[in-house]
């Protein structure tokens, strides 16, 4: 065992846990009451930490001891994220989420890749009335904020503090590059949400149902436009010579499950989505590789529809439409 390679892990994983604007050093050599320079020789691994500075380290940064001793291959550690209105509310769910983006950029050339079992939030947040409903069904029904248990929709939201995040959340993503891996049904589950509310009166008049399913549909011609042009670009606006990379795949076989994989030459963090909008991840390589592998799998078994692939790029946007074309005329 490689005690000094294993300390050294130890460190970046604590590391990756800090805000960009904190020097690492002086966390860690205010943390265990020692010098800088006695923090170097413990991050390099060159002086090895003790049992106490260990637990310090652990119980500061909410690490599992597993992940300093790696014992076993099999066993993975796990960080868990729960999203409800006890713990830690919306607020602090789109909070986590907006630190998440900052930290892949801040990593050296990412690689992201989402499997989607929904289109993701990132799309939907540049339409108002879409993106508030969105927000509304996850308090209202996943989070189960009691104050809006018999409250209708109107069609915005409220928080100016959700909102603004919403922005800056949507300019980390579009400054990303990313991999989509979409299925027939990506939009199923969105249709479904407002299904349930248009059913149980939740809307608040007939016309904002209908306005929420026009932006649905006008989120899906951006997201077209994007996929042709293999790169991001925000709503209304043109594609420039600096836009992140966009690159899309269609799989016809497998339903996603929302795993997230973000790596670059130094690390690897993987999502898994849980039950609503909990999730739990890990830094953990040799989960990591396995997700990696797992994903490159399912994208040689998909169809690329970015930038190529035109008939099969305009056969699943336009089977996407007709769904929301079927729901409209239903009302």
């Amino acid at each position: 065992m490689d005690t000094n390679h294993i300390q050294q892990s130890f460190f970046s994983h604590i590391r990756s846990k800090l805000p960009l604007h904190l020097s690492f050093v002086d966390e860690v050599a205010e943390l265990l009451n020692i010098s800088n320079d006695s923090a170097y020789r413990r991050i390099r691994g060159e002086k090895p930490i003790s049992l106490d500075e260990a637990y310090v380290l652990c119980n500061k940064y909410n690490v599992s001891i597993d992940q300093l001793f790696q014992l076993s291959q099999n066993s993975t550690i796990f960080s868990f994220h729960r999203a409800d209105n006890l713990s830690t509310g919306f607020n602090r769910y789109l909070e986590f989420v907006e630190n998440s983006l900052r930290i892949f950029k801040s990593m050296d050339n990412p690689r992201i890749i989402f499997h989607n079992r929904d289109v993701l939030i990132f799309h939907m947040m540049q339409f108002p009335e879409l993106n508030a409903f969105k927000f509304f069904f996850w308090k209202r029904t996943l989070m189960s904020y009691p104050e809006m248990a018999r409250q209708q929709f109107v069609g915005e939201e409220t928080d100016e503090g959700l909102n603004e995040s919403t922005k800056r959340i949507v300019t980390l993503y579009h400054e990303l590059p990313t991999t989509d891996i979409f299925c027939d049904d990506c939009i199923n589950i969105t249709i479904r949400q407002i299904e349930i509310y248009r059913q149980s009166n939740v809307f608040a008049d007939k016309h904002l149902l209908i306005k929420v399913y026009t932006q649905l549909e006008e989120m899906l011609n951006h997201l077209e436009m994007q996929t042709e042009a293999g790169k991001k670009f925000l709503y209304n606006q043109p594609v420039s010579l600096n836009s992140a990379p966009y690159e899309v795949y269609v799989n016809e076989w497998l339903m996603g499950d929302n795993t997230a994989y973000v790596a670059d030459r130094e690390k690897q963090i993987s999502f898994i989505n849980l039950v609503g909008l909990n999730f739990i991840s890990t830094y953990d390589k040799n989960f990591g590789e396995h997700i990696s592998k797992s994903l490159q799998n399912i994208i040689r078994k998909s169809t690329l529809i970015s930038e190529v692939g035109e008939k099969e790029r305009r056969i699943f946007f336009n089977k996407l439409r007709e769904k929301i074309h079927e729901r409209v005329r239903s009302i």
